[in-house]
């Protein structure tokens, strides 16, 4: 299974980065074949699918590619980082049929509010959410780069799992989009 994790946030010494690497880490652990999207890499000013850039066009190319996502983002202001949400909405059509876990990172909360707004954005884009991970209280939860909570290994590894099972069972939808996606580009 191609999971991508995507890092939500281009935030100076942002807390979810160590929660998008551990996840990745973890992962590869279990032969996922994983790769992090920094969405600081993709820094775009606007949405407008029908004027593609190139930082555009490689980010359709690696969904395209996955099985399955994991959504990594800290809770700005009751919702999800602007720079996520214009991530997001470059391509439609190439997330259907893709599971996608949510992972909040929270200072205090937890981030329950932007796991919901999240979940109906996943569903607008024809995405299937099958999990969540919610860190709260994050800078409590790590020695360096390790998990200290055996709770949150254990529900990061749920969702892994729930990940692989859904990717299976979407695999044909998905394979069908992409073929339709395939001979559209060819067709242009």
């Amino acid at each position: 299974m191609k999971l991508k994790v995507i890092l939500g946030t281009a935030r100076e010494s942002r807390k979810s980065e160590k929660v998008a690497n551990y996840i990745v880490r973890k992962a590869q652990e279990l032969d996922l074949k994983t790769e992090l999207i920094d969405v600081k890499d993709y820094l775009l000013a606007y949405t407008h699918r029908w004027k593609i850039t190139p930082e555009m066009e490689r980010y359709r190319k690696k969904i395209i590619e996955a099985d399955s996502l994991i959504i990594v983002a800290p809770e700005y202001n009751g919702s999800y980082p602007g720079e996520l949400k214009i991530l997001l909405d470059t391509i439609y059509d190439e997330y259907e049929a893709l599971p996608v876990g949510i992972v909040t990172v929270s200072v205090v909360t937890g981030g329950m509010r932007l796991l919901q707004e999240l979940r109906l954005a996943a569903l607008n884009y024809k995405m299937l959410p099958v999990g969540q991970v919610l860190f709260y209280n994050v800078d409590d939860l790590f020695e360096d780069e390790e998990l200290k909570d055996k709770k949150y290994k254990e529900r990061v590894e749920r969702l892994l799992r729930a990940l692989e099972k859904y990717a299976k069972a979407l695999k044909p939808i998905r394979d069908e989009v992409r073929e339709k996606l395939r001979e559209e580009t060819e067709r242009v």
